[in-house]
């Protein structure tokens, strides 16, 4: 059959938009993404405490329950949380922090019949603060709790809050922040239940290995 060459112009034009509509409707593939965890701890070996210490948990806030690397931009959007698009954590901050402490600190075994107190941990903040446009610093904010076996009601308390600065301003750098600050932390809540086995007020073998 003969078209007319004005039809065949007008079927040539209108198949062309349709394909473009049917590329254009393809999702395009997501854009790759570094993948960060804290790599070696370079802090100091595992210590045992002289009480039984039957596990360590760490609960992230809500906002931290994901694996996404998140930064606060303090010197212009001060209230905003961030997310960087391009890098990610291997499993959310929680977690990570959950095995490095577990590395890193070791109650004793309860005796026949004991269960051990149990060290909870509150991660309230994990993320890179830029205090100006090149200048940021890694901060992690902590609530921990040793709980009496049994029962759970808290022997002591404590907050801990590390702030270190990044060597880049980048997530990168922010990782690295991080990491530090995650050794930092685990000494200081190491020192602290030291502290707390050295006084005799806590009697934290006796109480621990209930």
């Amino acid at each position: 059959m003969h078209l007319p060459p004005s039809l065949r112009l007008l079927l040539a034009v209108t198949g062309c938009v349709l394909t473009l509509a049917a590329c254009s409707s393809v999702p395009k593939a997501a854009p790759g993404y570094a993948v960060h965890d804290f790599g070696p701890l370079h802090g100091e070996p595992p210590r045992a405490l002289s009480f039984p210490l039957r596990g360590t948990e760490v609960v992230p806030a809500p906002w931290l329950a994901s694996t996404g690397m998140h930064y606060r931009l303090l010197y212009a959007q001060p209230t905003r949380r961030l997310v960087f698009v391009e890098n990610r954590w291997a499993a959310h901050p929680g977690q990570l922090l959950e095995l490095a402490l577990k590395r890193n600190i070791k109650g004793s075994e309860p005796p026949a019949g004991g269960l051990g107190c149990r060290l909870r941990v509150d991660l309230d903040e994990f993320a890179q603060v830029f205090d100006a446009e090149g200048a940021s610093r890694g901060v992690i904010e902590v609530r921990a709790a040793l709980l009496a076996p049994r029962s759970d009601q808290p022997i002591a308390t404590r907050g801990f809050g590390v702030s270190l600065p990044a060597p880049s301003p980048n997530a990168v750098g922010g990782v690295l922040a991080l990491r530090d600050g995650v050794t930092r932390m685990n000494h200081e809540l190491l020192a602290w239940l030291e502290t707390l086995d050295a006084d005799p007020a806590h009697r934290l073998r006796a109480r621990c290995g209930a």
